[in-house]
């Protein structure tokens, strides 16, 4: 029995398409560098997305924040086939959070995607599951996709062993 060339041809875009996708939606974006300044960042999502807002001096509520806490919403940012807010958080002028806003149908999605490279969740509580050696997390209110600092991943963990 011979193949048709147009199935071997339809099969392989369908596996090259589905790895695509996956691999859109595990990797934490590259530009998103730990340790950038408030400063940098913008300016390196400034061409990238529709438009960023500035939030100096926001309440300090990370351990990592002894002087001050910022964050930059960034709106239009093109994360997993989609464009999203995004919300980028700095301590003391260092990124150490990035939120990236998602769909409640997708939730379930980033999960399985998310324990297929890294394995089972560390923890799972009715707001999020965390694969925090991974410094990654699904939250489901709001829904989000977490990506945090290594430093953060400590204080995290001391957090949700309470």
């Amino acid at each position: 029995m011979k193949t048709k060339p147009y199935c071997l041809l339809a099969f392989l875009l369908l596996i090259l398409t589905s790895c695509a996708l996956q691999k859109n939606v595990v990797d934490k974006p590259k530009i998103f560098e730990f340790g950038t300044s408030m400063n940098e960042m913008k300016s390196r999502l400034t061409s990238l997305t529709d438009s960023v807002v500035v939030r100096n001096n926001e309440p300090i509520q990370l351990p990592t924040a002894k002087n001050e806490q910022s964050q930059l919403d960034v709106y239009g940012f093109e994360y997993a086939g989609k464009k999203r807010k995004a919300e980028l958080i700095f301590a003391d002028d260092a990124l150490d959070i990035v939120w990236i806003l998602t769909d409640a149908e997708e939730e379930q999605r980033f999960i399985e995607h998310f324990k297929s490279k890294y394995g089972e969740p560390t923890h799972s509580t009715g707001e999020a599951t965390f694969f925090l050696d991974n410094a990654t997390a699904v939250r489901n209110k709001p829904h989000e996709v977490l990506f945090i600092s290594e430093r953060l991943i400590e204080p995290y963990r001391q957090f949700l062993g309470n």
